[in-house]
C-alpha cells in the first residue's frame, strides 16, 4: 500500500527542513551561476573586438572581496567587502563613458529586483552625469537586450509591472543588433 500525495508532500518538506541544503536547488544555483558566467564571458569575447577595432575599451569589473582564510592550493575562502558594482566599465571612441551591468536568466521575463538598489543607484548616478548607463540581459534562447537605466528604474509605469517580458522588450525595438562581422554589436558602434 502506497502512500497519498498529501502524506509525499509533508515527508518531503519534513526531510527539506531537517537537511536546509537542498540538492536540486544547490544544482540548480550552479547551473544559473555558470550560465551567468558564460554571458559575462560572452560579454568580454565583444569587448575584445571593440578594443582591436580601437571602438571602446570596456573592462570586467572586480568584485570588492576580502580574504578570510587561506585553504591549500591557492584556495582560500573569502567575503564581499562592498556592495556590488556594475559588472562593466569602460569608455567608447570619443571620450563617453559606458557602465553597465549584465544579467542572463532563464526565464521569459526579467525582474526589476535582478538588479540591487545599490546597482540601480550607481547606474543612474553614471546616467545623470552623462554616462551610457544600462542593463545587458541575456536569455537562454541566445537573444540579447539593452535596456536603458532609466527604463529599468520606470519598468512598472512603462510596463505595467516590476518585470520585463521578453516579447516586451522584442516589441520595444531594445534586442542588440548584430554587426556586419557576425558580433552581437550591443554599444551599436560596429
Amino acid at each position: 500500500m502506497g502512500i497519498s500525495i498529501e502524506e509525499y508532500k509533508k515527508m518531503v518538506l519534513k526531510q527539506n527542513a531537517l537537511n536546509p541544503k537542498n540538492p536540486n536547488r544547490q544544482l540548480q544555483g550552479k547551473i544559473n551561476r555558470q550560465l551567468g558566467q558564460n554571458f559575462e564571458e560572452q560579454i568580454e569575447a565583444i569587448a575584445e573586438i571593440y578594443r582591436l577595432q580601437k571602438l571602446a575599451i570596456i573592462e570586467k569589473t572586480p568584485e570588492p572581496m576580502k580574504i578570510l582564510k587561506h585553504i591549500e592550493n591557492g584556495r582560500f575562502e573569502t567575503v564581499f567587502s562592498k556592495s556590488a558594482q556594475p559588472d562593466f566599465k569602460g569608455v567608447i571612441k570619443g571620450g563617453r563613458t559606458v557602465v553597465f551591468d549584465a544579467k542572463f536568466t532563464e526565464s521569459s521575463n526579467i525582474t526589476y529586483q535582478a538588479l540591487s538598489d545599490h546597482q540601480r543607484e550607481i547606474l543612474a548616478g553614471y546616467d545623470e552625469l552623462g554616462a551610457i548607463a544600462f542593463v545587458l540581459v541575456g536569455f537562454s534562447d541566445g537573444s540579447i537586450y539593452k535596456i536603458n537605466i532609466k527604463t529599468w528604474i520606470n519598468m512598472k509605469e512603462i510596463f505595467g509591472h516590476k518585470h520585463i517580458k521578453q516579447e516586451e522588450l522584442e516589441q520595444s525595438d531594445l534586442r542588440a543588433k548584430k554587426a556586419k562581422n557576425g558580433i552581437i554589436d550591443f554599444l551599436g558602434i560596429c
